[in-house]
């Protein structure tokens, strides 16, 4: 092969690599692990040197969509098949010494912190319990704009480009408005850009917030969301009972409460390794006080 066209190959699989590499990392680290063999009941496929086991495929297969019992063994098929693709790439890396390029080596390490990292976050929140019926109950109570009182909201949105300082002199007018015309009107003679469109919204699919506020307002109301670079202008045109009952909502009363749970188990785990770490930013990174302190 000429000298071009093996840079030309190192080119187009240093890319691969470099844009696939937390999906091949386990792939790539089995690859690379000559520990004694497994045991044949845990082979999947062999290719040339390298394995791929039972366990990957299982992992690989863990991460789908259900599909059909009748699908199953086609799925899984094209999930091995896409194992073996990915280890036939990894050992011709290898073989064109691609697992020594620091950039490849750069991305094969932020792969594992992160799949690390995810691990021991898992394993923060795998220790929520479950909440209590009390706690349900409770919950349905207090939030009656997202169960006994729900309403779809159809809302002209006009989304806003706009400074915090224009937004501050507009957004009165805006407050004060009434109808799905004016607000259009005030950003026009205030020389804003802004885009409209219609919507119905689920009241589940609000910020708590956002969603008391808009619940507060009648037809031809106008709700104003800062944004980064703008904001949002709600303007409520139709808002349609559809209450949902204690019973209907407990499972996701308490799906939610258990992902809150499992939320602040990995906040406060966090907090404490991060409260017992010694970290020290260094050069361009440095607070501004410890850098300029530095260079005397």
């Amino acid at each position: 092969m000429s000298s071009h066209g093996s840079l030309a190959v190192r080119s187009r699989a240093r890319n691969l690599l470099l844009s696939s590499a937390a999906a091949a990392l386990m792939v790539v680290l089995s690859g690379c692990n000559k520990e004694a063999p497994k045991a044949a009941s845990q082979v999947a496929v062999k290719v040339n040197d390298g394995e791929i086991s039972l366990h990957q495929v299982d992992l690989l297969l863990g991460r789908q969509q259900a599909v059909p019992p009748e699908q199953a063994e086609a799925q899984k098929q094209r999930l091995l098949d896409t194992l073996v693709e990915q280890e036939l790439a990894a050992q011709a890396a290898r073989q064109h010494g691609l697992d020594q390029d620091p950039r490849v080596v750069q991305a094969i390490e932020m792969a594992r912190r992160e799949v690390l990292a995810r691990a021991y976050q898992d394993s923060l929140a795998e220790k929520a319990g479950q909440p209590s019926t009390d706690e349900i109950e409770r919950y349905f109570d207090a939030n009656p704009a997202l169960f006994a009182q729900r309403k779809l909201y159809t809302v002209q949105e006009l989304g806003v480009e706009a400074t915090e300082a224009q937004l501050a002199e507009v957004q009165p007018k805006l407050k004060a408005a009434e109808g799905a015309a004016q607000p259009a009107e005030i950003l026009r003679a205030a020389g804003l850009r802004f885009g409209a469109r219609q919507a119905t919204l689920a009241a589940e699919s609000l910020p708590l917030p956002v969603l008391a506020a808009l619940s507060d307002l009648n037809p031809g109301q106008n709700l104003v969301i800062p944004t980064p670079g703008g904001a949002r202008v709600l303007t409520v045109l139709q808002a349609q009972p559809a209450p949902v009952d204690r019973e209907t909502a407990k499972r996701a009363i308490q799906g939610h409460l258990v992902l809150e749970r499992k939320r602040e188990l990995v906040k406060q785990g966090m907090k404490a390794v991060r409260d017992a770490a010694r970290i020290e930013y260094v050069g361009n990174f440095a607070p501004a006080g410890a850098a300029s302190a530095a260079s005397r």
